[in-house]
């Protein structure tokens, strides 16, 4: 079960529209229901309240939140190269 923490840094990491976004991954990475039906934004949300426990689900969504953190990551690396390339 996702705690109040872990919902805090996840959402700092993947930002606005966050139920939309892991809902996107989700369905590219072809997590789906038992019935083979992707996930609802509703049942999402509620796992990322924790107010529902699905393991996969949230596996899934700190996969998501890891890759987007990777992502900022090596976005700033290349600003701060930018940046120490004109101080030359």
């Amino acid at each position: 079960m996702i705690t109040v923490e872990e919902r805090a840094a996840i959402l700092k990491v993947i930002g606005s529209k966050h139920i939309k976004k892991i809902q996107a991954y989700l369905i590219q990475n072809k997590i789906l229901t038992p019935n083979k039906k992707y996930y609802s934004k509703t049942v999402i949300s509620y796992i990322l309240s924790g107010e529902r426990e699905n393991e996969i689900i949230e596996n899934a969504i700190f996969a998501f939140a890891h890759q987007r953190m990777l992502e900022q990551e090596k976005q700033q690396e290349l600003r701060d190269l930018l940046v120490s390339k004109q101080k030359l």
